[in-house]
């Protein structure tokens, strides 16, 4: 999710009945989103911690007049997150791609060059594995209505909010529909192959490369040898975790939908 998303759930509040948002109008409740595929209602800043921001089941990050938004930050940003190997095939075959094994066996030669150091940027035209009629579903799914790991969210987006990382005021919160954002932002899409370790040194990191890693849908985009490293290292300088055996060390790779 963005990262500005409860700073911008502070400027609507402390804004209640005084901004209004095209496609909205007059700002006039904020809601917190539930499990259940309701809201709670927000009344304070003190209520904000309602307002979970990691939870990715859900793709309304809050309710705007009982309409569900997701925020993204103007400029550079991800539009899906961590997209493992494991579900796609069935999210391509229940949006009725026009060849769903197809773009998966693109994805897996793309994936494996990266890994091989044969790319010469890891950031790759979505047009590479998926025309545009199936690339624009599956980019509408994974951010409003469902992902490969949970299926249909509870919590569906209905609007796409943007707003820079601060200083906000009316002029700058932009809300699209899917179809204008799409129309507007298709040309800076890209799909980035990113990596990460099992036995690496963030604790974090490593017990989602484990879990993602024993997964078996996932296991063509995981190796048993090391490509690249982990940036983050210890006080020794060591980027892997010191109890962990080193010959039990797999490269896991993930995609981002990112906007440049």
């Amino acid at each position: 999710m963005a990262g500005n998303e409860l700073k911008i759930i502070e400027f609507l509040l402390q804004n209640i009945g005084k901004v209004a948002l095209k496609h909205i109008g007059l700002v006039e409740e904020i809601g917190a989103p539930s499990s259940k595929g309701n809201y709670k209602v927000v009344n304070s800043m003190d209520e904000l911690s309602l307002v979970s921001t990691e939870d990715s089941r859900k793709k309304a990050d809050i309710y705007i007049n009982g309409i569900g938004i997701s925020l993204k930050q103007t400029g550079g940003s991800f539009s899906f997150n961590r997209l493992q190997r494991a579900g796609l095939l069935k999210v391509f075959s229940d949006l009725n791609f026009q060849n769903p094994n197809q773009n998966l066996d693109l994805l897996d030669k793309e994936v494996d060059k990266f890994h091989q150091g044969s790319l010469s940027k890891r950031n790759r035209p979505w047009q590479t594995f998926f025309n545009e009629k199936d690339f624009k579903a599956l980019l509408k799914y994974l951010m409003l209505e469902g992902s490969p790991n949970y299926g249909v969210t509870a919590n569906p987006a209905t609007f796409i909010l943007q707003a820079p990382a601060t200083n906000f005021n009316q002029s700058n919160i932009e809300v699209f529909q899917f179809d204008e954002y799409f129309k507007t932002y298709k040309d800076r899409l890209k799909i980035a192959i990113r990596r990460q370790w099992v036995g690496q040194l963030s604790k974090s990191e490593h017990a989602r490369a484990l879990g993602i890693a024993n997964k078996p849908e996932n296991q063509p985009w995981v190796y048993d040898d090391v490509s690249g490293e982990p940036r983050v290292k210890d006080a020794s300088g060591s980027k892997w975790r010191s109890e962990f055996p080193s010959d039990k060390r797999k490269t896991v790779h993930i995609l981002f939908i990112e906007k440049v």
